[in-house]
């Protein structure tokens, strides 16, 4: 199914295919957003690897993962109604694990550990974006590596998806992908460690939204476990980042 979207709040999600640099480029953009845009912003850690969160310098001690485990264990041999009055209960649970920083909050999505579907990891993602989007001035998700969370409808409040290709196949494929799945005038390719728009192999659709360079000393504070939001302004990946952030806040 497309998802088609008339949200008036900017709703971004950065996504694509595993190793094409989606975290790094999703922390430059939530600092460009930051600098550039209204505020306050929400920033959603999506990737249960966690890794927005160290590329931010932040740490989760709460996470949407822990909360869904604890309404879990809390429900297991309770009734219906014990059921339904734990699940209104998550609301309060999904705002504990916010994390405030200046200008921003930050929710990590997090490993899932419990089983079960008494609640689904993809639909408690979908609900607490809705839940939590609406005091933001907007909403930064940098989603899954793969297709999964747009298959299930997790982006559907998204009012831009950002999609990452580095330009070799598997990136473009799975661009191809996204564009089946979610209408083409919400899509934008940015590429990453590319050297030119013409490796990318675009869709024709689709809108190209810049250039991240390959960057070294990005290289090296992703390598040390630095925040990116400590590099320097005059960086060139952030640089490139800011020009794709203005873009976006002012189409």
């Amino acid at each position: 199914m497309t998802q088609t979207v008339n949200n008036a709040k900017p709703i971004f999600s950065v996504c694509g295919k595993g190793g094409v640099g989606k975290t790094a480029v999703s922390a430059l953009m939530a600092r460009a957003f930051l600098e550039l845009g209204p505020r306050p912003v929400l920033l959603i850690d999506a990737d249960p690897a966690g890794g927005l969160v160290s590329a931010v310098g932040e740490k989760a001690d709460k996470t949407l993962a822990g909360a869904r485990d604890q309404l879990i264990s809390t429900a297991r041999g309770a009734g219906d109604a014990e059921k339904t009055r734990l699940a209104q209960n998550l609301d309060y649970l999904v705002m504990e694990a916010l994390v405030e920083g200046p200008g921003y909050s930050l929710l990590a999505m997090g490993r899932m550990e419990a089983k079960g579907c008494f609640c689904p990891a993809n639909t408690l993602l979908r609900e607490a974006i809705d839940l939590l989007a609406e005091p933001f001035a907007m909403v930064l998700i940098d989603a899954e590596a793969g297709l999964e969370q747009i298959a299930r409808q997790v982006t559907r409040r998204v009012t831009r998806v950002i999609a990452l290709s580095d330009g070799s196949s598997r990136s473009v494929q799975t661009i191809d992908l996204i564009t089946q799945m979610v209408d083409p005038s919400i899509m934008g390719v940015i590429g990453n460690r590319v050297d030119r728009v013409d490796d990318l192999d675009l869709p024709p659709d689709v809108e190209f939204l810049g250039i991240i360079p390959e960057d070294d000393q990005v290289r090296v504070f992703d390598r040390q476990g630095r925040s990116l939001w400590d590099l320097p302004s005059d960086n060139p990946a952030l640089t490139a980042a800011m020009a794709v952030a203005e873009k976006l806040i002012n189409p």
